[in-house]
């Protein structure tokens, strides 16, 4: 039987297509707050945006009137008729944002025109709204959002941890802080601030502010002429390729202002860093294209995150021919640096600057990279692998391409790829070291203090105990910095700064294990292994192979990967016509 939905379910029903979780909050209230043409943004969320989600601005106000206006379904100032869509140049449009909010949450607005003595509150108590009453208010407009979801304990539910949903309401804020540097933007979460943007309009300075000093001295402003594809514009900064995360979360675009996702505009910029990033790593960018409102179409999803260009190969192009054209502007002022040749005799032991570069070999001689190299014998216990895993004894030609090495045995060729044999070696070892409840370490001179963002500092917060149990010290040192004071011996020979980020950058994406100490264990070896590209010589392949022979698995690296390939006695022969 057809029968008509309640006012109040059918209200419940919209208000998720529209507040799926408490960061559409804040960007519903943040968007609302620009369009009112507000200099100032002051946001404060607390118990991940359940408990409370406030956002202050000193924009134009509402007068009282239009007050239980504003909490009504459909009702805007931002446009009249549907061919307004054309002209729009306002975040929001669609009348439906505080009737969502109000619908599953408790909801308070005050508000005062600057013309007025005094400003005026209403309030909506999931979806019943009062009487408005005169208060005391400074120009401008604070909504606050007490108890969402209360009403809908479904909807709660199916959220993710405090932490995650108030690193998710934290990339907002950063997000549109960086999109309007020109607009003072503050925000304290659970009582704590955590950015605040100056307002000078600078880019700089606001990626100074939102994403740290660190980060902000790998940007590079974008530099492409304003009028070359007028009346399509771009512009922003974007990283060097020195600077990466091993996913898109900071890649961040936005269209006259607005922040959107588009998988067109990724892979524009993804195209112009080929050949400068490795697969699998992402640059930051924070870019914005202004074009007439009429060349894009906003009204395609009611989050308003996805939009589509009247001409999508134009946005292409342009975006990526800016940010090519940068990164070669860049590149072409960079001193190049003169090659330095180095030849080793396998008759020989190699040279004393060779022997001091990163040293592979047994774990009891860390430390000592002047010593001569030495045979490792493996004990009964370490060989105890299967026939299948096992390995035959291996004897070191070369290597090839500086990524893999060559390796002859009794049952023909093997190609060892340096990287994941070494992951494979490191993986091992700190799990074993793990196992016997004592992880080397070594303590740094001076800590490194590293900027995180929203992301990382809630993945750093939920792995802090599998952190120190694997040799990290690392704590919290203010905002979103944290200082490093200890790293696992195996990551001595890699920058602590940069290998922390990626490591909580490859975390945040779940991991690759099915529990916390083993994915940590995964990522750390992975950051610490010698990469591919790298030089080494006989001795420290020799002993790379004679560590690798003592792995339970030595034919995969932590993430699956073959560690190897096999070239058998009876495919050479074949090979050659010999058979």
């Amino acid at each position: 039987m057809i029968h008509r939905l309640d006012p109040m379910t059918i209200s419940k029903i919209a208000a998720g297509e529209v507040i799926e979780r408490p960061a559409a909050v804040v960007k519903e209230l943040l968007e609302n707050a620009l369009d009112a043409q507000a200099r100032m943004v002051y946001i404060e969320v607390a118990g991940g945006g359940q408990d409370l989600i406030r956002v202050t601005d000193d924009g134009i106000g509402m007068h009282a009137a239009e007050l239980p206006l504003a909490v009504e379904r459909y009702t805007t100032s931002k446009l009249q008729a549907f061919h307004d869509l054309m002209r729009l140049t306002t975040y929001g449009f669609r009348g439906e944002a505080l009737a969502s909010i109000a619908a599953v949450s408790e909801l308070e607005i005050l508000s005062r025109p600057a013309t007025e003595p005094i400003g005026y509150r209403i309030r909506v108590h999931f979806g019943k709204v009062t009487a408005v009453e005169p208060a005391p208010a400074a120009p401008g407009t604070a909504v606050t959002v007490r108890d969402l979801f209360a009403n809908v304990p479904v909807r709660r539910q199916f959220l993710r941890h405090e932490r995650t949903e108030t690193a998710f309401m934290q990339r907002v804020v950063a997000a549109y802080a960086l999109a309007r540097p020109d607009v003072q933007f503050t925000l304290v979460i659970d009582g704590r601030t955590v950015f605040s943007t100056d307002g000078s309009g600078q880019l700089r300075n606001a990626i100074t502010s939102v994403l740290g000093a660190d980060v902000a001295e790998q940007m590079v402003i974008l530099e492409w002429p304003v009028d070359l594809d007028a009346p399509y514009r771009v512009s922003g900064a974007i990283s060097l390729p020195s600077l990466f995360r091993s996913n898109r979360q900071q890649m961040l675009f936005f269209v006259n202002q607005r922040w959107i996702e588009s998988r067109t505009l990724n892979v524009a910029v993804e195209q112009a860093y080929h050949t400068l990033l490795l697969i699998g790593r992402y640059p930051l960018v924070v870019l914005t294209i202004q074009l007439p409102p009429e060349h894009v179409d906003v009204n395609v999803h009611p989050t308003k995150r996805e939009v589509r260009f009247r001409d999508e190969r134009r946005v292409f192009h342009l975006l990526h021919d800016a940010v090519r054209h940068t990164l070669q502007q860049w590149t072409a002022k960079q001193a190049i640096p003169p090659v330095e040749f180095r030849t080793a005799s396998p008759l020989a032991a190699p040279p004393p600057e060779m022997q001091r570069r990163l040293l592979i070999a047994d774990p009891r001689r860390i430390g000592t990279l002047d010593a001569p190299s030495q045979s490792v014998t493996p004990s009964h216990t370490e060989r105890q692998t299967t026939e299948r895993e096992r390995l035959p004894l291996l004897r070191v030609l070369g290597q090839v391409q500086q990524t893999y090495i060559i390796a002859e045995g009794p049952d023909g060729l093997y190609l060892i790829d340096q990287h994941a044999a070494h992951e494979r070696v490191l993986l091992e070892r700190l799990l074993a070291q793990w196992t016997a409840g004592h992880v080397e370490a070594q303590t740094l001179l001076e800590p490194y203090i590293v900027e995180l963002t929203a992301d990382q500092l809630a993945t750093f917060e939920a792995y802090q105990d599998e952190l120190a149990a694997l040799g990290f010290q690392v704590e919290p040192f203010g905002g979103n910095a944290v200082a490093i004071r200890q790293v696992p011996a195996i990551l001595r020979q890699r920058s602590p700064n940069t290998a922390l980020l990626a490591i909580l950058d490859d975390l945040s994406n779940g991991g690759h294990a099915t529990n916390r100490i083993e994915s940590l264990a995964m990522t750390t070896a992975c950051h610490s292994a010698i990469r591919a590209g790298q030089v080494l010589s006989l001795e420290e392949m020799r002993a790379l192979i004679q560590e690798l022979e003592q792995c339970t698995a030595p034919r995969a690296c932590a993430h699956g990967r073959p560690t190897m390939v096999h070239l058998s006695n009876e495919e050479l022969a074949r090979q050659f016509a010999r058979r």
